[in-house]
């Protein structure tokens, strides 16, 4: 009788050990990926903050360049700060076209599933 009580014991207790198995090893794999995750972005932090010294100092170099070059202390820092203000601008005027074509876009689609949009963008509550 012991032995038939331990069977079902077993039993029901069975699903149980695999449900806390499956938790264990589901833990694992979240925590490697984790850490990957993590190794992966202080790799690209790493490089990121390279970049941006070497970015800094090669533009230090150029406006010395064209500082001795132009016989003057100030002309090549500001040549450079107006190129960096140039690629800025055109960054910022590339993201407003895109921004709205993207608009564009998602008026046409809300108008194709029949919804009524404002010129603005935003949807009419009806």
């Amino acid at each position: 009788m012991s032995e038939l009580f331990y069977r079902a014991a077993g039993a029901i207790v069975a699903p149980f050990r695999y449900a806390e198995r499956e938790a264990k090893a589901l833990k694992e794999h979240v925590k490697e990926d984790i850490q990957s995750y993590v190794a992966i972005a202080l790799k690209l932090a790493v490089a990121g903050v390279a970049a941006v010294l070497f970015l800094l100092f090669i533009s230090i170099a150029v406006a010395n360049w064209i500082n001795n070059a132009m016989d003057s202390e100030v002309a090549g820092f500001a040549i450079v700060a107006a190129v960096y203000l140039l690629v800025a601008a055109t960054m910022y005027i590339l993201k407003l076209a895109d921004d709205k074509k993207k608009r564009e876009i998602d008026m046409q689609r809300k108008a194709m599933h029949g919804k009524p949009v404002h010129p603005a963008g935003k949807p009419v509550h009806a």
